[in-house]
């Protein structure tokens, strides 16, 4: 007879979950440990402008990009401790990049920018990636903390000489031993095209990874930022203890993970072994199913991008009411960092005033100069492949779903249950119908459970069913083949509600854009004001096809502008380069 084919799906978090059960954290502490950088396009920002970073995670023992972590941390901390936000990034070979927009809700101030990994966690904040960022909000009043005092007349006698506007002066670093930057022309009019053409040395160099910045310098004071050289002098060379806490984050070493515990409700305590979903239902949708430790503790592994902000979590077992669940969250806290002094002088008023009119005007047009997301993309899931399909209105309509698929649906039947609810079944391509074995059931790619539930939905709103008949293991939990219904306005999820079912907030990775890049080469966009003091940004630079020429246009603000190119070879070595630009 020909064996049966079952597909198997390995869920990481179970041999996670007991490698930490069973190891006195003796291995953990031997794995690499990580350092991450972050290269931004620039310290001090406005309400109404966009912070851009780029995120590398390395390994301490190579000096290299990390492979360890598939996710990444960016987070901002006001000198409260408390969190502006936090973005979860997906990592490529050790990579990522976001952007954040500043809204007018956050105050003048001074913060600071953290980056890190799940796996850095387990050492102090110290280790964590920190640069200061000053963010200015002149729809706000200013907070007398961050107001330069007045000079007292008798220290104005003492002092003659007359006070200096601070402007930030740019090393004339225009080269390194890896890469090299050659303008076209140093001085562009407005509006004006300006051509950048990137220079690598050796393969280490143009294999490597790289982000460029292209903003005007500014004359407010602002935090200096730190270069990758620095970086790796300072940060990625230093030695720290490698000894872990019992409380060990572990590296997210396949993708994003989602955990959480569950509970007795009556009681509170953890509950042991116990099987449950997470579902993401959509076109794209997916569905982990885990168990849980001897703490009540559950971990899924989502190793494929999605788009979904919300997920549908349910415990496999009929006694489902007796539980809650609760999900972890980001609650790391930032209470012992130090914030730079930030001040700003009377003096400042007239260029603070210019530049927040600028941004007005720039939001104004922003829906003309957006960036573009890149759609969440991966490899389809087995469970996802379906050898038939049926279109229903290619058939004589039902009203109820039973009917439907007694009528017209082949290897697909209806049961009821000793307790008088129903189930589907899915007959197997060879052999006996295991009737313990259930099938998995979608609809607009929501996970159902309980098969009942969904029995009583009008046919006449279902576009399709689609289904397998092999024998799927996914987690622990075995099923008799899948059934994925399709509604025609695809809005099921949005409108079904069942007690067993918890819908949470998921956080979710950042998207993957595409950053918008200015172009007067055909004449469009002529009599739209550009206002843009940021001309470009690319966070992923590619030179592995030898010289790369950069092409982006002048905004109507005159002055001088910086390019900055940051980022590390692919055999761990810092690039820092930057170079001028004059718009007049």
């Amino acid at each position: 007879m020909k064996k049966v084919k079952i597909t198997l799906f390995i869920c990481l978090s179970v041999f996670l979950g007991t490698f930490a059960q069973n190891n006195s954290t003796g291995k953990l502490n031997n794995m690499p440990q990580e350092a991450v950088y972050l290269q931004c396009n620039e310290a001090l920002v406005f309400s109404g402008e966009n912070l851009l970073y780029k995120f590398y995670c390395m390994d301490r023992g190579t000096k290299s990009l990390s492979h360890i972590s598939k996710i990444g941390y960016v987070t901002l901390v006001d000198r409260q401790g408390d969190v502006v936000f936090s973005h979860k990034l997906h990592l490529e070979s050790g990579k990522g990049y976001g952007d954040f927009f500043v809204p007018t809700s956050l105050p003048t101030g001074s913060y600071k920018l953290l980056g890190y990994s799940e796996w850095m966690k387990n050492m102090p904040h110290e280790n964590f990636f920190q640069t200061d960022l000053y963010i200015v909000n002149p729809y706000q009043p200013l907070p007398a903390a961050y107001l330069e005092k007045p000079m007292d007349s008798l220290d104005s006698l003492a002092s003659p000489e007359p006070r200096k506007t601070m402007v930030y002066k740019a090393p004339e670093q225009k080269g390194s031993a890896h890469i090299t930057l050659n303008l076209d022309k140093d001085v562009v009019g407005k509006r004006q095209k300006a051509a950048l053409t990137i220079r690598s040395s050796d393969k280490a160099a143009s294999t490597g990874s790289y982000s460029i910045s292209v903003r005007k310098l500014d004359s407010l004071p602002m935090p200096s930022q730190i270069s990758s050289e620095t970086f790796v002098e300072k940060q990625l060379n230093k030695v720290w203890s490698n000894n872990l806490n019992k409380s060990t984050q572990l590296p997210e070493l396949r993708g994003d993970v989602i955990s959480g515990t569950i509970k007795l409700k009556e009681t509170g305590l953890p509950v042991e072994n116990q099987r449950i979903s997470l579902s993401l239902p959509g076109n794209k949708y997916l569905l982990n199913v885990t168990t849980s430790n001897a703490d009540g503790k559950f971990r899924f592994i989502v190793n494929r991008e999605y788009d979904n902000l919300e997920g549908a979590l349910q415990v496999l077992s009929d006694d489902w009411d007796k539980y809650d669940i609760v999900l972890d969250g980001e609650n790391q806290q930032f209470d012992s960092l130090d914030f730079s002094e930030f001040k700003l002088s009377k003096e400042m008023e007239q260029r603070i005033l210019q530049k927040s009119i600028q941004n007005q005007i720039e939001n104004a047009y922003r829906e003309v100069k957006l960036d573009s997301i890149v759609p969440a993309s991966h490899v389809e899931p087995y469970y996802r492949k379906f050898t038939e399909t049926y279109d229903l209105d290619d058939y004589t309509r039902f009203n109820s779903i039973p009917e439907t698929i007694i009528e017209v649906v082949d290897q697909v039947g209806v049961r009821r249950l000793d307790d008088g609810t129903r189930v589907f079944e899915v007959r197997p391509e060879e052999g006996y119908t295991d009737r313990n074995l259930l099938p998995m059931v979608f609809v607009d790619g929501l996970f159902i459970k309980r098969h009942e539930d969904f029995m009583g939905y009008s046919a006449k709103k279902v576009k399709s069913i689609s289904f397998s008949r092999e024998k799927v293991l996914l987690g622990s939990q075995m099923f008799q083949g899948m059934i994925s219904f399709k509604t025609i306005e695809g809005d099921f999820y949005s409108d079904f509600y069942t007690p067993h079912i918890i819908n949470v907030d998921l956080f979710k990775p950042e998207p993957e854009k595409v950053y918008h890049n200015q172009d007067y080469g055909d004449k469009e966009n002529q009599r739209i004001p550009d206002f843009r003091h940021q001309l470009f940004w690319e966070p992923d630079l590619d030179l592995s096809n030898g010289p790369k020429e950069i092409v982006f246009y002048t905004s109507d603000v005159p002055g001088i502008y910086q390019l900055v190119l940051e980022g590390f070879t692919s055999t761990g070595n810092p690039v820092s380069v930057k170079e001028r630009l004059v718009v007049e």
